[in-house]
């Protein structure tokens, strides 16, 4: 992170606010603690302070060389009421420090812009929604933290925090592991499977990382309808996107049948309690969640379940041909 020439930087021992803590005033305290040491030695363990006014005789510049940083009072560069129409103290502070324009802060960003000018920090018109969104927990937990807004900023940081390390996962890590993988050759990408009338991407990758799947089911990753996934441990797991709604029926067959033969069992028994839900008496490798629509071999934390002897090179053939419903068509079935 760069300083400006013109800054030198200074300790800083408490931060003021001029009212209760919003989210606004959170994510720019957040920002601060966060990215805000070299600018600021000190700011992670500042003291949160609560003032209306500015002392006679003091302004921003002079309170900040005796360690003590405004937000949003004072006229200070924090400030927002001071700056241009439509910027918020956090996007102040994001421009500061230099982090604005990085991918895992965007949603923090818009949030605390959204709910400062337009109080619309919960869109959602449901009241459960309403009552347990952010914005009305920060409210409640101003009412019951009188005279300590530290309290209020200890509870919601990790909070902040929690988003913020998601976002990089989502942003930076995970669509770095994909690219890595795809050099690698561990990447196999599927896209001339036709179930019905839908057309269906479908990959397949080796990763152990539990957040690929959702990854690659996401529009930054590719938006896949059908995600293979397959850990070190040799286990596979396979998860749909939802608004897809395939049906796994004769995919789940397939995959059944191909375990049983790979341990040299022969499953006698109809095609309907082939791609029953849960765990098959004969094939215990296999987990058919229906909630989910997935089939895993163990989930992310396989336990005792053993891997699948189903080779790896298999599984993209598997995908065509259970996908393609050509083992059988289920919709002739009961969907018990």
């Amino acid at each position: 992170m760069e300083i400006s020439q013109e800054f030198i930087p200074r300790p800083i021992t408490t931060i003021m606010l001029p009212t209760t803590l919003q989210p606004d005033t959170l994510a720019a305290i957040f920002l601060l603690k966060k990215f805000g040491a070299q600018r600021y030695p000190g700011i992670a363990t500042a003291h949160i302070m609560i003032q209306q006014i500015v002392e006679e005789g003091e302004d921003a510049e002079s309170l900040e060389k005796k360690g003590c940083l405004l937000i949003d009072m004072g006229g200070g560069r924090y400030d927002h009421h001071a700056k241009l129409k439509g910027t918020t103290a956090s996007l102040l502070v994001a421009n500061d420090v230099g982090v604005a324009e990085k991918p895992a802060l965007s949603k923090l960003l818009e949030y605390a812009r959204r709910d400062d000018l337009f109080g619309r920090g919960t869109i959602s018109e449901d009241p459960i929604d309403r009552a347990f969104g952010l914005s009305a927990l920060i409210y409640n937990l101003n009412k019951s933290c009188v005279g300590k807004p530290e309290r209020v900023v200890e509870i919601i940081m990790p909070v902040l925090a929690g988003h913020y390390n998601e976002e990089v996962r989502r942003t930076e890590e995970l669509p770095k592991e994909f690219i890595e993988a795809k050099q690698a050759g561990r990447v196999r990408i599927i896209t001339d499977i036709r179930q019905r009338e839908k057309k269906l991407n479908v990959i397949c990758i080796e990763s152990d990382n539990g957040g690929m799947t959702g990854y690659l089911r996401s529009v930054a990753g590719g938006r896949f309808d059908v995600v293979i996934q397959k850990m070190t441990t040799g286990h596979v797991n396979i998860l749909t996107r939802p608004t897809k709604h395939l049906d796994l029926r004769s995919f789940v067959c397939l995959i059944r049948i191909r375990e049983a033969e790979m341990s040299g069992k022969q499953l006698e028994e109809d095609v309907s309690s082939l791609y029953r839900p849960a765990r098959h008496p004969g094939v215990k490798e296999w987990y058919y969640d229906r909630a989910t629509n997935s089939l895993q071999n163990g989930g992310l934390h396989p336990k005792e379940i053993p891997a699948t002897k189903i080779l790896w090179s298999e599984f993209p053939k598997l995908a065509e041909i259970g996908l393609s419903e050509q083992l059988f068509n289920p919709m002739g079935f009961s969907s018990s």
